[in-house]
């Protein structure tokens, strides 16, 4: 509506400016078809006509060109009177520009050319019925068609090359967008990794520390009517042992809440396996490790997962089968490594620990293996007890 109005005044203005200077100054003989009046009338009503028609510019630019070009041509010819209307070149050039801006190259050439050939050709047919001569005719058409053939490549030049910059600015405002919903998204499966990591941790850590808890409270319950001194001493690594789970719990925290630091430590792999063994053993396991082959040796993120899943292997005998004998076998080949974890069947008497598994315990260990592309097999076997056997290739994660 403002580039309505706008073109309206200022084209109205222009248009009036000769014949309102004409009735002005008097002693002119008024010659035109129409009396003053209505002609200025006809004259401000195609202003008018031409600044409504770039109300539809938006939808349909074509429209508008073919408006404010058949507008100019009717009151040129009609009127006779193609000098008072040059400051309509500029509305035609305008209407090319909106057009250029919104339809590929080739149309708006297309429209150009056909504006400047059909306008040019209706003022000569139009100079040729006035009788001049021919010299001053074909002078007369040559100085109309530069005057409008120069405004009109302008605005469709002009137009083209905004509709480029536009549409660039477009494409990188989607592709900016696009990158905004991508990083979002990454930052949200990064998160869900996090908390996903989070409670893994966790439930590593607690795990395997309840669990000695409780193997701790029972050897104490067993042994408590006969011996009281050695039940109330275990009762005393029951409490030593809350104290240190409680303090690898917290510590487990602060490493991940403090994003960007160091970590308190380094990560445990297979070269503490000595360290895990003798954990279960003073908690009365019986318990054996055998091991083979170079351990130092390997990536750090085969050993660091080996040793979880191993950890979750021995919690899990500790839990379900208390009393139990477990033994452990690592072997470390050039190109792959190997672990067994089995246990025997629980002793008579016992029963299994309760209320400490969360689901994890299996799926945690295949969800580490897989990511390393591992193979994982698990069941019990013949003899009563449960066997977890895993491998990890070494040459394809180094």
């Amino acid at each position: 509506m403002i580039l309505a109005l706008t073109v309206f005044v200022t084209t109205t203005v222009q248009v009036l400016a000769q014949p309102l200077a004409a009735l002005i100054q008097g002693g002119v003989e008024w010659t035109l078809v129409f009396p003053p009046l209505v002609l200025l009338s006809l004259l401000v009503l195609g202003c008018a006509v031409q600044a409504a028609s770039f109300l539809l510019s938006d939808r349909s630019p074509e429209a508008t060109v073919l408006i404010v070009t058949v507008v100019y041509i009717g009151l040129a010819v009609g009127l006779s009177l193609p000098r008072w209307l040059i400051g309509m070149y500029l509305v035609i050039a305008l209407a090319l520009f909106l057009l250029a801006t919104r339809r590929p190259l080739g149309v708006s050439i297309a429209w150009l050319v056909g504006v400047v050939v059909v306008t040019v050709g209706a003022l000569s047919i139009w100079i040729s019925t006035t009788g001049l001569p021919p010299s001053t005719s074909v002078g007369f058409v040559t100085a109309e068609a530069i005057q409008i053939a120069a405004p009109a490549f302008a605005g469709t030049a002009l137009g083209a090359w905004w509709g480029v910059q536009t549409r660039r600015v477009a494409l990188a405002r989607t592709e900016a967008e696009t990158a905004k919903r991508e990083h979002d998204r990454r930052v949200e499966e990064a998160e869900q990794r996090e908390r996903a990591r989070i409670a893994q941790e966790l439930h590593d850590v607690a795990g395997q520390h309840l669990a000695g808890l409780i193997t701790l409270a029972d050897a104490a319950l067993a042994i408590a009517p006969d011996r009281p001194g050695e039940a109330l001493h275990l009762v005393e690594e029951v409490r030593n042992e809350g104290r240190f789970a409680a303090a690898s719990l917290a510590g487990a925290l602060t490493d991940l809440r403090a994003a960007g630091t160091e970590p308190r430590e380094m990560t445990r792999d297979l070269r503490q396996a000595d360290e895990l063994l003798e954990y279960w053993q003073k908690r009365g396991m019986n318990i054996r490790l055998a091991a083979t082959g170079p351990v130092d040796g390997l990536p750090t993120v085969v050993s660091a997962t080996a040793y979880r899943c191993t950890q979750e292997a021995i919690t899990n005998a500790a839990k379900h089968a208390p009393g139990a004998k477990v033994d452990v076998e690592i072997t470390a080949g050039p190109d792959r490594l190997r672990v067994v974890i089995a246990n025997g069947s629980a002793p008579s008497g016992t029963l299994p620990v309760s209320g400490l598994g969360l689901g994890w315990g299996l799926s945690g260990i295949r969800e580490r293996i897989d990511l390393l592309r591992g193979s994982l097999v698990f069941g019990a076997t013949p003899e009563g007890g449960w066997m977890v056997r895993f491998g990890i290739p070494v040459a394809a994660t180094d």
